[in-house]
């Protein structure tokens, strides 16, 4: 599988999973937090629940806040949700059974992306399919391991 790598430059819609591998690893952490530093990562409240939800306590809850505070946000309005819903019985009629059945928050930062006109940055195959499906550009935060 032939990947896209982020160059850690230029305005992006951050996934859950981009953040998560860049707390583990400095290598993904240092050229995401320049790029925030910059104002060119965004954020969706699916994504932000996902990282409060795996925050360690209130300090932990504050440092997402703060971090996310100043970027913009990509709103989850009645388009994006009937966008999510035309993704899936997409992925449905052209799949086995089951094809449809993606996290949500990968369905709706997909199709959020796709509305708002930008990349999205992950760690999660998924992006790849739904990438194809909907005609937006993924990027990996790093190389996927095997």
């Amino acid at each position: 599988m032939s990947v896209e790598l982020w160059d850690g430059q230029g305005m992006v819609l951050a996934d859950t999973s981009a953040w998560m591998l860049a707390r583990r690893i400095p290598k993904a952490r240092e050229p995401l937090l320049a790029s925030v530093g910059r104002g060119e990562v965004a954020w969706c409240w699916p994504v932000r629940y996902e990282l409060i939800v795996d925050a360690r306590g209130p300090e932990g809850i504050a440092a997402v806040d703060r971090t996310l505070e100043g970027l913009r946000e990509i709103a989850v309005d009645r388009t994006v949700q009937r966008g999510v819903l035309s993704a899936m019985r997409e992925l449905a009629a052209g799949g086995s059974h089951g094809a449809h059945r993606l996290p949500l928050t990968d369905l709706t930062v997909a199709v959020a992306a796709q509305l708002s006109g930008l990349d999205v940055l992950h760690y999660d195959r998924h992006f790849e399919r739904l990438g194809e499906l909907l005609g937006i550009r993924t990027l990996w935060i790093a190389e996927p391991s095997a």
